[in-house]
């Protein structure tokens, strides 16, 4: 950080105090970035922990300035770059380097004397710790972008398994009505086969026995 920013007048709020919290642009004269941090601020140092100068401008040209003073909370995020770099994180490699002697001593003491299970678990916990102490306002960017491109196996599985039972729970109901007419079908043709026999019965040409008659009757 530099040591002096600048903002215009017209960025500061009115009737701020060094407990109060606001969005503030600020620009830095030395390398001309313009940004956005969530800061206290104050007219006298007395109030702010960690102050630096602020140059409040003001007037058609900026030549009227008052000296204020403002502590950083933490910088605005930019959204629209970390969803950037979380989406292209998707396609590249998860491995960390640091590349250096000191760290690795140092993790590997941590783990040989039980602290942490791994380096990788101690390197981890340690810069999310210091992560959500100094840049809190990155972190709950992050996990509101990570949560729209995070992807959860297991909820994607029982979703399209509750999502085919929906629309196969039709059909199911169809087959049972299908199920249902074939065995009517079948019932009918049952019923139907009984029938013909029936009437296959009556039909069929009938013999009499011969009478007495017929017998004594001698042959012409």
């Amino acid at each position: 950080m530099a040591n002096q920013y600048v903002t215009a007048a017209e960025h500061v709020p009115e009737d701020v105090t060094g407990e109060t919290v606001t969005t503030l642009q600020l620009r830095d004269p030395e390398t001309k970035e313009i940004f956005e941090a969530r800061v206290r601020l104050s007219r006298t140092e007395t109030h702010l922990e960690d102050p630096h100068p602020l140059s409040v401008v003001s007037g058609p040209h900026e030549t009227t300035t008052e000296q204020w003073y403002v502590e950083f909370v933490d910088r605005a995020v930019d959204e629209t770059l970390l969803e950037s770099l979380a989406s292209s994180q998707r396609e590249r490699s998860n491995v960390l380097n640091t590349r250096s002697d000191d760290l690795k001593v140092l993790l590997r003491y941590l783990v040989e004397t039980g602290r942490y299970e791994s380096s990788s678990a101690a390197i981890r916990e340690l810069l999310f710790s210091q992560l959500a102490e100094q840049e809190p306002a990155l972190l709950d960017a992050y996990d509101e972008i990570r949560t729209e491109y995070d992807s959860d196996p297991l909820r994607e599985a029982l979703e399209r398994t509750v999502d085919g039972g929906e629309s196969t729970a039709p059909n199911a109901e169809s087959e049972a009505e299908t199920g249902t007419n074939a065995d009517a079908d079948v019932s009918r043709k049952r019923n139907g086969n009984r029938s013909t026999d029936t009437a296959s019965d009556d039909t069929a040409p009938t013999t009499t026995a011969p009478t007495d008659r017929d017998r004594t009757r001698p042959s012409r």
